[in-house]
């Protein structure tokens, strides 16, 4: 028997990601690792250290958590690996907190999901020699079953991508993909630069068409008197918000080309396809009717089971502001795609209008008077003015001083 010393992993939130990690890493490592949780709500965790993962196959696995803490100072500063697991809206807040106590030469630092402009944050907050990990896709579709105890993989991914700052691919396959791996997979390929994960044809794109979609005849002040679309998110999506979405598409391809064409060494553009293919080329046979935008997202199997976020107000509903498909996705999605537009003097249309359409009911100024300068912005992660346009596809080494 080894000797050695187990490393430590430390899991930041306590959400659907959160859980089937804290089942999976224990059996997957064969102890080799030690699961801290880092998380605001110890209590979910206090009555089940062995928690319950059922896999795509039906079959199980069974974690070992060895310490859970809200104070970072128990389980960030000798941990190997610490991931972010919540909401990209929270992610400078989660950075700030960890700060003080990661020590940039052994621990890397990862999110589990990555949108924006994650990379320059990490590098703004822990310091040009930050190891640190963007996962572009999440490992598996999957759900919490019960807080703490049990949770259920409902699509595992074969593949999955990452863009990293210090960080290279035998790290990706040694030591992150043992720690995320199922009988499906997925294998954890590196990508040139963040550039998919910028221009990511995803969530930030297909949430704010689809929201402003079910609620777009809410009046901002009287609630709707039932679910649009018997609640649910997706399922049934109308081709009214499928054309928006097609033109929220056309404008994050154009950025994407337009950036592409000014630097042409980003070569992670070419990852990035146009929306429909790529549902189609991830989901295939899931999709039910190709034939539009609107029914390829509506028919999608992989989509049908997410019901709508909202709030109930007397006897109808509104829309909820502290979601995160609309707290992600507008202003760490859209915003971040309007200011590099406005840099590249790109049409960004559809995108301004849906962001003020959105920013009404959250109580937020991001645009104004069309442009990417509300009293809010400065709670983004932006390309700001004196940024240099290259930080979007990634650090290097002349640009870390700007930061």
């Amino acid at each position: 028997m080894s000797n050695s010393p187990k490393k430590i992993f430390t899991i930041i939130g306590s959400g659907n990601s959160a859980h089937v990690c804290a089942g999976l890493v224990h059996g997957n490592t064969k102890g080799a690792y030690e699961l801290h949780i880092l998380t605001r709500s110890p209590q979910v965790w206090a009555n089940k250290p062995d928690p319950v993962v059922e896999l795509q196959d039906g079959s199980t696995r069974t974690g070992l958590i060895s310490k859970v803490s809200s104070n970072p100072a128990d389980v960030i500063p000798n941990a190997d690996l610490v991931m972010w697991t919540g909401p990209v809206y929270a992610t400078r807040d989660v950075f700030e907190w960890i700060q003080p106590y990661v020590n940039t030469k052994r621990t890397v630092v990862s999110t589990v999901f990555a949108q924006g402009l994650s990379h320059v944050l990490a590098v703004r907050i822990f310091g040009e020699r930050v190891k640190y990990v963007a996962l572009r896709n999440v490992p598996w579709l999957c759900r919490c079953v019960k807080k703490g105890y049990a949770s259920q993989i409902v699509g595992a991914k074969v593949s999955i991508e990452a863009a990293t700052i210090n960080v290279d691919q035998k790290y990706l396959t040694e030591v992150m993909q043992p720690l995320f791996i199922t009988p499906h997979g997925p294998v954890i390929n590196k990508l040139p630069d963040f550039c998919a994960i910028v221009f990511n044809p995803a969530n930030q794109i297909i949430h704010p068409s689809v929201y402003w979609g079910l609620f777009r005849k809410w009046n901002g002040v009287d609630p709707l008197a039932k679910l649009p679309n018997d609640g649910w998110l997706y399922r049934g999506m109308d081709e009214i918000a499928g054309s928006v979405l097609e033109a929220l598409d056309e404008e994050l391809q154009g950025i994407k080309d337009a950036y592409f064409a000014r630097f042409p060494n980003m070569i992670g553009c070419k990852q990035v396809l146009g929306l429909k293919e790529r549902i189609l080329l991830q989901y295939t046979d899931q999709v039910k009717d190709k034939s539009t935008m609107a029914t390829t997202v509506g028919t999608n199997k992989a989509y049908s089971m997410a019901k709508t976020p909202h709030l109930k107000v007397g006897n109808g509903v509104a829309p909820i502001v502290n979601h995160r498909v609309v707290q992600d996705d507008i202003g760490w999605g859209l915003c971040v795609l309007v200011s590099i537009g406005e840099r590249l003097c790109c049409p960004t249309t559809t995108m301004r209008w849906l962001i003020e359409w959105h920013q009404k009911f959250m109580g937020k100024e991001y645009i104004r008077n069309g442009k990417l300068q509300g009293k809010d912005v400065k709670e983004l992660v932006v390309l700001e003015a004196r940024d240099k346009l290259e930080l979007v596809g990634g650090i290097t080494t002349r640009l870390r001083s700007r930061l």
